[in-house]
């Protein structure tokens, strides 16, 4: 049932308090990745690059993997990421602990984290690491229900394509992340996407 004007109001209310607390929590981290595939779809599915960031868009782990399988050309053509790129890049499991210390005790942000959060823990099992402790929300649920558009169909708030506002390419993880943070700040009230004029950019440092 479509929420009322008040109930609107007060979700959207409730998805800005959650990025406030999210951007004002130390102990938070974005993730994303991009894959050879879909987890529901292939169980063979693996990470091709991952990037971690803190709350200012700082990176603590980002970087290529080699997949157990070479990627398919549908899959090379979404992201961009060549076969040729990884060969030479380590895989999942001699990174893994790595991964782990930067997640453990964090509370991890994705946007689509039923895919990437999932994904993680997933890997995590297959190659017998320990999974970290961590807490994880999605960015993508909160946006939808700050944005605030119905989806009869689908009876809930309709999804919303992650905004492209790092200002890099789409489909590249560490990019991925820092729009994610922009659309954080921006329901927090802290960005506004039309007051950024590449004219206004700041590049005395």
């Amino acid at each position: 049932m479509k929420p009322t004007d008040e109930e609107l109001k007060a979700n959207k209310k409730s998805a800005t308090e959650w990025a406030k607390e999210r951007l004002s929590d130390p102990r938070t981290v974005v993730v994303d990745c991009e894959t050879t595939g879909i987890l529901r779809q292939d169980p063979e599915t693996e990470i091709v690059q991952l990037s971690i960031t803190d709350t200012k868009a700082r990176p603590l782990f980002s970087m290529l993997l080699k997949p157990a399988q070479p990627m398919s050309d549908e899959v090379i053509g979404i992201h961009g990421i060549t076969n040729e790129q990884v060969v030479n890049q380590p895989i999942f499991s001699q990174v893994a602990k790595m991964i782990s210390f930067v997640m453990e005790g964090k509370h991890v942000v994705a946007y689509n984290a039923d895919f990437d959060v999932a994904l993680l823990v997933h890997l995590f099992k297959k190659y017998s690491i320990p999974v970290p402790k961590f807490n994880a929300s999605c960015c993508m649920d909160q946006y939808a229900q700050w944005k605030g558009e119905w989806n009869d169909k689908k009876d809930g708030y309709r999804w919303q394509k992650l905004p492209q506002l790092s200002g890099m390419p789409s489909h590249d993880a560490f990019s991925d992340c820092v729009s994610t943070l922009k659309v954080m700040e921006m329901m927090a009230g802290d960005f506004d996407p039309a007051a950024v004029e590449a004219d206004s950019i700041d590049l005395d440092f």
